[in-house]
């Protein structure tokens, strides 16, 4: 408003001039002049704004910034499986290895039958030597002397001994000498697995070894009637006597 009063001002003196001049009657009518009349007025309130202008170009990219890295996510679902790769070259052929065997159903079958055959064996064993800790018979170690209850000659014993699976009792040390002589009964004798028939003298075991442990009584070995075989007494001493005598007990181990 104060920028236009200035300018109302000039307009408003102009058109006074221009009245008193109309006014003089000397003034030849063809030399009057005529003046619009303009009119000030109230400056005009803003208008509606005008529509948003279009967007300039595209500038450049700008350089990649420095910023830190961030940690590593977790990692994601596995994708699809990819196209199955080409076949590789063949690699070298290995040693040949042992042949196995092929269990068909009548070799498992003979396994099964043999199994079930084991079993009896293990039984039956059991109760023979449940039988045989009611009769006479000691374990030394791994050792077994079992008495017959029977009387005969040397050779027959060490037979009969053969074949129930053992040999005559021959005590290699002073434990199987007592355990021995706990199954001689009272005032009675039995052959053990010792013999000079080949060397007099020379007393070895069956197996050919030499003896490596005795317990003769005193003045024992004396051969006094060809006596090349041994027998143990009640009281654990050792007797050289003739291999023929049949009163003597046999006892296996």
């Amino acid at each position: 408003m104060t920028l236009l009063q200035p300018y109302c001002t000039l307009v408003l003196w102009t058109l006074l001039m221009m009245a008193t001049s109309s006014v003089n009657t000397d003034i030849p009518e063809e030399k009057m002049y005529s003046c619009p009349i303009i009119q000030c007025s109230a400056p005009a309130v803003n208008g509606l704004p005008g529509r948003d202008g279009r967007d300039g170009p595209k500038g450049e990219k700008g350089d990649p910034g420095e910023g830190l890295r961030g940690l590593q996510g977790l990692p994601g679902k596995a994708g699809p499986p990819g196209l199955k790769g080409q076949v590789g070259p063949q690699g070298v052929k290995g040693q040949k290895g042992e042949r196995g065997i092929v269990v068909t159903d009548d070799l498992q079958r003979q396994i099964t039958a043999l199994e079930t055959k084991t079993r009896v064996l293990e039984d039956e064993l059991n109760r023979y030597k449940k039988a045989l800790i009611l009769k006479d018979i000691i374990r030394v170690g791994i050792k077994l002397f079992v008495s017959t209850g029977k009387k005969d000659t040397f050779e027959n014993g060490k037979s009969f001994c053969a074949k129930a699976g053992g040999a005559l009792a021959t005590p290699r040390n002073e434990a199987e000498n007592t355990a021995l002589k706990g199954l001689v009964k009272p005032s009675t004798q039995a052959y053990i697995g010792l013999s000079d028939a080949q060397t007099e003298g020379r007393f070895v075991y069956l197996s050919g070894g030499p003896v490596t442990y005795t317990n003769w009584k005193t003045g024992e070995p004396n051969n006094v009637r060809n006596e090349d075989c041994v027998e143990i007494e009640e009281s654990g001493k050792w007797n050289d006597l003739d291999c023929s005598d049949s009163d003597k007990f046999i006892i296996c181990e």
